[in-house]
């Protein structure tokens, strides 16, 4: 059975997805490592009640929020009388946040849509090419297309993922980029030529090696 920082941390990681934020963009708020924070959010390490409080505050997580994390038992059925544990029923147990959308890729789907929105999910850096032909309406100062002429380059910072506050339509996706001041961009699917991610994993850690003198059983 899941320990109660696990459903933690699950609750968490759902929270970060509502809120467009990486882990990055966390560890950045809490003053820590991004390794450190990857490390606890993925179980190698223990989430300790000092970067819980930390990652509370940060992300606002209520002691309500809290509770609704644990898992709650389903209604199992009447145990019986001689009470014999083969007739009695395992309970199950569910997290009580299902407000977190869950989204697979569709190969016969919009290609640039789901492109952007694997990139959000992973965290990943962001870059993507755009036509600028059909951008005249999209909320883009006039001056920054002539700039650029056929083709407007646009980069996504994975650490203010939360700031652009993307939002999906069926005809594009608005986001907030930063000129001479904030704009509410739209950019329709079609406009999208090119999507690139840039990944980050880090190296594995190197395993320990013995220097000194072992010992071994022999028969």
């Amino acid at each position: 059975m899941s320990s109660p920082s696990q459903f933690i941390i699950q609750g968490i990681l759902s929270i970060l997805q509502e809120k467009n934020m990486t882990t990055g963009a966390l560890a950045k708020a809490i003053g820590k490592n991004k390794k450190e924070i990857k490390n606890v959010l993925s179980g190698k390490s223990p989430l300790t009640v000092d970067d819980l409080s930390l990652i509370g505050a940060t992300l606002e997580i209520s002691d309500q929020d809290l509770q609704q994390f644990m898992p709650i038992p389903e209604e199992s059925a009447p145990q019986e009388k001689n009470h014999n544990p083969e007739n009695q029923s395992t309970p199950t147990f569910k997290i009580n946040r299902q407000d977190v959308e869950v989204w697979t890729p569709n190969p016969v789907g919009t290609h640039s849509e789901q492109a952007l929105k694997l990139g959000f999910a992973l965290g990943c850096n962001l870059f993507f090419v755009a036509n600028t032909e059909h951008l005249q309406d999209s909320g883009i100062p006039e001056k920054v297309l002539k700039q650029f002429g056929d083709k407007i380059p646009i980069r996504l910072d994975s650490d203010f993922f939360h700031h652009y506050r993307p939002e999906y339509f069926e005809e594009g996706v608005e986001i907030r980029l930063s000129f001479d001041a904030v704009y509410n961009c739209f950019f329709p699917w079609h406009t999208l030529e090119q999507v690139t991610f840039f990944v980050q994993d880090d190296a594995p850690e190197p395993k320990p090696t013995s220097s000194g003198p072992t010992l071994r059983i022999v028969d």
